[in-house]
Order: C-alpha cells, then structure tokens, then sequence
C-alpha cells in the first residue's frame, strides 16, 4: 500500500469516527436519550402540494394518555431544524412537537396556501390519537410567527397561546377578534425589527391597529413584560424584549428560557422542568462533529482516488512559481487585494438580488441570488486581476497555460480526456459524499446545522436549478485559482505536509478571511452600538449571513486549493469546488 493510499485510510477512519459520534451526539439529545421518537413525514396541504413535517413524540404520549401538542414553524429562508432548540426543549418536557417546512423551504414544495403549510401541520396534529387537540400552542420564529399566527386565529378554541419570536409587530398579527392568548417575543437588538423601527422597536407597536389589538388608548405607551387581559381567562396579551438579536433568536438561552415559561404557563407541561435547563447544545455540538466529518470525509475520498491507478494520470508535474516571492511587498500587495476585492464586492453585489429581478433559471430566494451574484462578479473581477497580474508579470516570469495549471498534459496540446476524467473524479468525490450525508440524514432526521451554517439535501424538484447555480459559480473558483497564481498559492511544490497546509491557509485567507472580518465587524459593531450596519436593501441580512457561508465558499475554496495542489492542474479543483458549493447552495436555501 503506498503511502497516500494509507493516508487516505487513516482520514476516511478519523471520518467516520466524527460521522458516528456526532450522530450518535445529535441522536441521543434529538431523542432525549430514547425517551422521545423522531419521524420525518410529508402531508398535502390544500393545494395538493407536499409539507414537509418533523414529529417529536415522548413515549408518555399515548391513546390513553394523550399528550399537549406545541407547532413551530422557522423564519424565511429557514428550515424545520432552525427550531430544533425549540423542538428538542419542549418534547422532553412532555410536549408532542409537529414543526414544518414553510412553502418553497426545506423539503416542501412550493405552494399558493396562505399559511404556507401551516395548516396542513395543524390538521395533521390535531387528528393524532396521542395528541389533547383542544390543548394545543403554536409559535414561529420571524415569518414563521406570521404562519403560525394564522392557524392561531383560526382555530382559537384549540390553539391557548401563540408566541411569534423576532415578528415584526402589526404585520399580521393584528387582526380582531383573536380569541387566544398572544405573547410576542422580540430581542432587544432584533437587528431585523430594529432597522423598520428607527432603532426603537416598540416604535412598531405603537400603531392603531396594535393598540387596539392589546386594548390601549391612543396615547398609552406600550409597557414591555406586562400582561395586558388575563392569560387565564385567554384574553392575555403581552410584549417581551429579551437581549438577543433576531437571527440570535435560535440559541440564545436567555429567550429560549422565556419562551419555555410561557408555554409551560399556558399549557401545562407533562413533564415539567425548569425554563433555565437546557441540553439543545449538545446537540449543535453533534452537527460540528458531524460537519467536520463530512468534510474530511470529502479530503479523504479524493485522496484516495487520486492514489488508484485510473485516477493517477491526473497527476501533473509541480509547477515552477511565477508569482512574487512570499513576503515581498508585491506579494504582500497582491494578498491585500485578494482578501479585499470579495469584502469591497460583497454588500453591493449581494443586495442586488433586492434591487433587479433575476432571471427564472435562478429560482432559489433573495438570500442565495444575492450570494450567487456576488460569486459571479467577484470571480469576474478576479479574473481581471489575474488578466493584469498575467500581461504586467506573470509572462515575463514564465506564466503560460502549464505554469497557470490550464495545461491537461505536461505535453503541449489540449486534452478533452484529461478533462473528462477530473470531472468524473469530480462527481465521484461529491457524489460518495453526498451519500454519507443522506445517510446521516435519515439517520438523524435531520440536516446539518451550526446556527445559520447548514447543509441539507436536495429534494428532486430543486435538481432544476443544479446546472445554472453551477454556471454561476464556476468563475468565482476557477478564477479565483488563477488569481491566486499571484502570489503561488497553487505554484510549487506543495503537494503534501507543511507546504500544503500553508497553501490551504492561504486560500481560505485570500476567499473568506475579509467576509469574516465583515461578519465580526457588523456583529461587534451591532452589540456594542446598536447601530445596525447596511441598513438598505436587507444589506444586513447578508452581513449576518456571510457565517451561513462557511461550508460553501470557505470549504470550497480549500478543496479547490488541496486538489488543485494534488493534481498540479486546475480542473478537478475547481470542479470538486463548484458541485460541492452547489451541492450547499442549492439544497441550503428556500426558493422564491
């Protein structure tokens, strides 16, 4: 066995080892120790169209002794396991938890109903044998308060209380008569509410219709953590303004506490245990295992093909380094406008996605077009750099298709074949990856997810959008290899040991180190100020977001710089990067 091949072994064992402990991890806190089963399942709403819905029954929900039930529902652009603090909470307190995909989410399809499932979810909890249907709480984190707020109003006799999370106040949730108990929950810095409230949250609420819904004269100021009417007689109506963000909303301790007060008051909990007590970490702790797993699930799969004899020939000779010796201040000017270009591109490319209307082949929602155009003019931009980079100095150094890894041959012609070859070695490694991953997600029944860091599958009437989101990104990583040539991140030796590690270093620098300053400087800036940066065109929803891009661009771009090491070529790099970015993208966010 060659060394390589041993190597591989020895990633793939570690893999699996983080695979099976963190399933194992997700499994047990998800099941509260198998005290709690988990089922995925799909219903038809009323348009026909499929719902995707997460069901958590404790074992003390029988027949005989059937228990309270809670529906939850994410926020846009979420999936069920967005609620999974929530979920995982209130089923070992002896709830029955029914959470479901919004319309055009997750794994449901898209759908004209109004409630965008939310019925269906309602529906289907209501008939079960094991559920107390007349003793029921609905909740829903930012749109999905709106849906879950809908099926509170229409079936008030059965739902007791309904707890929107991070809503904007008086969107729908002002409709008279609401026969049922209503606590709003919105984080004191809900980045999301204080952006449509002049930096005053209570400023939404202070309108005619919100007035009236709490029963307040015109000039009554809205008092925080009051409970107006009686919660006992069902009439209760009242404003919490915990310290948290709104995308914060899904982890922080301090609100998830709150919000296990109030159901617990309204609807008694079978097994009742303190608001504070919480595990759900453990099982975010399970997804990093899981993660970091797949991941080198993917290093090992790829190095392990390239160690067989079909695969070989994708082995080129090192490339000589045409670039600027590392350290010189041209080199250090090249890293400098590399880790900048995607940071300056970022906020005006990205919330173009608010500005034009996308053409139909890009079906998925704002939040993924804003990424995906952002990837396409950065790599064009990139390409430039590298354009200029090529007729300054790069072909007085030597800099051709061979030494820029364009070459297929260390021999001058163009081969197809060469090609062919890394894209099928490319679909064999994302592939075989994607396959552990559905493994793990029926599994665990359910996706990855790190707060807003998530990979997911993707369900058959999302393949159509595959292709296009590839074309998409392909520039972003193909371009950003050949500007990196700049400063030899892929020229030389470096196909093993401490010269890869550095060159790995260096692409996740040069594509992600400057968003990840962004994200730091928004979120510091935020928490410390108040002052919500990109207040236009949801900018800061994509500046909160640039975490959720981790899997995609920060791990492509070190697949692509760790194959393209390997290889000595650009090819199978940068399609192992494209089809898993794509992979991400694709199944990862909801569709317009």
């Amino acid at each position: 066995m060659t060394a390589q091949k041993r190597t591989a072994f020895i990633v793939l064992a570690a893999a699996v080892l983080l695979l099976v402990a963190g399933a194992a991890l997700h499994i047990a806190i998800n099941t509260d120790f198998g005290r709690v089963t988990v089922d995925r399942l799909t219903v038809l709403d009323g348009e026909g169209k499929e719902v995707s819905l997460l069901v958590y029954k404790p074992d003390t929900a029988t027949a005989e002794t059937p228990a309270p039930a809670v529906i939850t529902n994410h926020g846009g652009g979420n999936s069920i396991e967005a609620q999974g603090s929530y979920n995982v909470e209130l089923a070992r307190r002896g709830y029955v938890v029914v959470s479901w995909d919004a319309s055009n989410s997750g794994l449901s399809e898209k759908s004209m109903d109004p409630t965008h499932g939310g019925e269906a979810a309602y529906s289907f909890t209501a008939s079960l044998p094991f559920v107390d249907s007349s003793n029921m709480a609905a909740s829903g984190h930012s749109m999905g308060g709106i849906y879950t707020f809908m099926i509170a109003q229409n079936h008030p006799e059965n739902i007791k209380i309904v707890i929107p999370v991070g809503m904007n106040p008086g969107m729908n949730d002002t409709v008279s008569p609401f026969l049922t108990n209503y606590a709003c929950i919105i984080g004191s810095t809900d980045e999301s509410n204080l952006v449509r409230s002049d930096g005053d949250i209570l400023n939404m609420a202070h309108n005619e219709q919100y007035h009236d819904f709490f029963g307040l004269a015109e000039d009554e100021v809205l008092e925080v953590d009051r409970v107006y009417g009686s919660f006992e007689d069902g009439t209760g109506r009242a404003f919490y303004m915990p310290d948290s963000s709104h995308s914060a909303s899904m982890i922080n301790g301090g609100l998830i506490a709150l919000y296990l007060d109030l159901v617990q008051d309204n609807v008694p909990a079978p097994n009742p245990i303190g608001s504070t007590d919480q595990i759900w970490g453990w099982r975010d702790f399970g997804s990093i295992l899981e993660f970091f797993g797949l991941i080198l699930f993917f290093f090992g799969m790829a190095l392990w093909l390239l160690s067989t004899d079909y695969f070989a020939s994708l082995h080129l000779k090192a490339l000589p380094e045409v670039g600027f010796k590392a350290g010189s201040p041209a080199w250090l000017v090249c890293l400098v406008l590399l880790m900048l270009i995607p940071v300056v591109l970022f906020i005006p490319s990205s919330t173009l996605a608010m500005k034009i209307t996308v053409p139909a082949f890009m079906g998925l929602d704002a939040t993924a077009n804003g990424f995906a155009l952002w990837s396409l003019i950065t790599g064009l931009v990139l390409l430039v750099f590298f354009l200029v980079f090529h007729f300054a100095f790069g072909a007085k150094r030597g800099g051709n298709a061979r030494t820029y890894g364009l070459a297929t041959a260390e021999t001058d012609g163009f081969h197809v074949s060469y090609v062919l070859k890394s894209l099928l070695f490319a679909l064999l490694v994302t592939g075989s990856t994607y396959i552990v991953y559905i493994f793990l997600f029926y599994l665990t029944r359910e996706d990855m997810r790190v707060w807003l860091a998530v990979i997911r599958p993707i369900p058959m009437f999302r393949i159509r959008y595959l292709l296009a989101y590839l074309l998409i990104q392909l520039p972003f990583f193909l371009a950003g290899g050949l500007a990196a040539r700049s400063i030899n991140m892929n020229n030389g030796e470096r196909t093993g040991g401490l010269r890869m590690f550095r060159s790995v270093l260096l692409s996740a620098l040069v594509g992600m180190a400057g968003l990840i300053v962004m994200f730091l400087v928004y979120w510091i800036t935020f928490k410390t100020t108040g002052v919500v940066l990109f207040p236009n065109d949801r900018g800061y929803i994509f500046a909160g977001a640039i975490y959720s891009m981790l899997p995609s661009f920060l791990v492509g771009n070190c697949i692509n710089c760790y194959i393209t090491n390997k290889t000595n070529s650009v090819y199978a790099g940068v399609l192992c990067a494209v089809l898993w970015a794509t992979w991400i993208m694709v199944g990862g966010n909801a569709i317009a």
